[in-house]
């Protein structure tokens, strides 16, 4: 897997789930600080246990990517109840007509980074108001092999793989985001609703 890829996946994921967290308002608003990224202004949270758990996420994607064994992350908003109210979901496919020698200085790839931060708030308000006792789960989907190397992985040990039932979810709404070309990958974003 293209590191550069990786990397910058992995620096815009971090970026889209404390922005979610923010704009969703799962956690006040007194635990996120501003930041600048992509040349907008974004939000990340200082809460030391939400940060290590999407720490421990993220750290999980990059096993994953590098193994080329990743298609999809969610980061789902759920109730009191874990039921989920939102998705958002982040879909990884291969560029089969990526060229070396398009975007050499990433600056589409940022435009398009920048582009989904400007949206995200926007979208999220055309959503219904969520409930006070809301949380969130990041889910990775992946295959069996990449389980195992997880779950082998001293500094992954942490993360709580569990196997899931491959079924379709129902959902009453899609709402696109952005597709994100980043090398020789595209990344299409999108929020269900449930």
């Amino acid at each position: 897997m293209d590191a550069c890829f990786v990397d910058v996946t992995i620096e815009f994921l971090a970026v889209a789930f404390h922005s979610i967290l923010y704009y969703t308002s799962v956690y006040p608003e007194s635990i996120f600080e501003t930041r600048r990224k992509y040349n907008v202004v974004v939000y990340r949270s200082i809460h030391p246990e939400v940060n290590q758990y999407i720490d421990l996420c993220l750290k999980t994607v990059a096993e994953c990517l590098k193994a080329g064994r990743l298609t999809r992350i969610e980061f789902a908003i759920t109730d009191a109840n874990y039921k989920t109210i939102y998705k958002f979901i982040f879909d990884i496919e291969k560029n089969e007509h990526y060229e070396d020698t398009m975007d050499a200085y990433l600056i589409e790839i940022e435009q398009n980074l920048r582009a989904f931060c400007l949206k995200l708030p926007t979208l999220i308000e055309r959503i219904r108001d969520l409930p006070e006792d809301c949380s969130f789960s990041i889910y990775i989907h992946t295959d069996e092999s990449a389980a195992v190397s997880i779950a082998c992985n001293a500094d992954l040990e942490g993360f709580p793989m569990v196997e899931r039932e491959e079924k379709q979810e129902e959902c009453d709404q899609i709402i696109p985001l952005r597709r994100i070309s980043i090398r020789s990958y595209n990344l299409d974003t999108y929020i269900e609703v449930s």
